[in-house]
């Protein structure tokens, strides 16, 4: 890629966002922000993952608090772009991890482009940038366990891959193999622990 963004932990729970320019090998960050407070009062957070799109425009940070922020990198300084927010904690949830992965999914014609992310709530949901925060599809459930999401990833289908393996911190893993009406992944009967 062209772009690497550094998220460290500061003073206060402050937490710097600084973006370089690999490509042109500056040794120094050419845009900084701080990342947004948690939602929660006084509630600390890490920072589980980055990952950029695939175009390199849009920066998308999983974070601890159960909160995806999204960012145009090209107006670093505006703040978030977009902040999305997985649902809270269900009687079988622990303190756990918050948003532990997220990865970009684009259409057939690379023009449309979502984030899907996976969270405490025991969901991988679907975001999708180019809409209100606010709107009702937003945070549109792809898959659902009864524990925490541990990890998932995205197959491309049109190479023959699975839709969605999601993996929970029950131990559980499964593979999502059928597509609903809209095009969504949908469970299959084939779940597996275990692995």
């Amino acid at each position: 890629g062209r772009s690497y963004a550094l998220i460290t932990s500061g003073e206060n729970n402050q937490h710097p966002l600084r973006l370089y320019d690999v490509a042109r090998g500056m040794g120094h960050s050419v845009a900084e922000v701080t990342l947004e407070p948690s939602v929660a009062q006084d509630a600390s957070f890490e920072v589980a993952k980055a990952t950029f799109s695939s175009e390199g425009r849009l920066l998308a940070v999983a974070r601890s608090d159960n909160a995806l922020h999204m960012y145009d990198v090209r107006a670093l300084s505006k703040g978030p772009l977009a902040m999305f927010q997985h649902d809270e904690l269900d009687a079988v949830g622990s303190a756990g991890f918050g948003v532990v992965q997220a990865s970009w999914v684009e259409g057939r014609d690379c023009r449309r482009v979502g984030i899907v992310s996976g969270g405490n709530d025991g969901c991988v949901r679907l975001w999708d940038p180019s809409i209100a925060s606010s709107d009702k599809s937003q945070g549109r459930v792809l898959a659902r366990t009864e524990f925490d999401v541990a990890y998932f990833s995205m197959g491309d289908m049109w190479e023959g891959e699975k839709p969605l393996v999601l993996g929970h911190c029950g131990g559980g893993l499964y593979v999502y193999d059928f597509l609903d009406g809209d095009g969504l992944p949908i469970a299959s009967q084939r779940r597996r622990r275990g692995y």
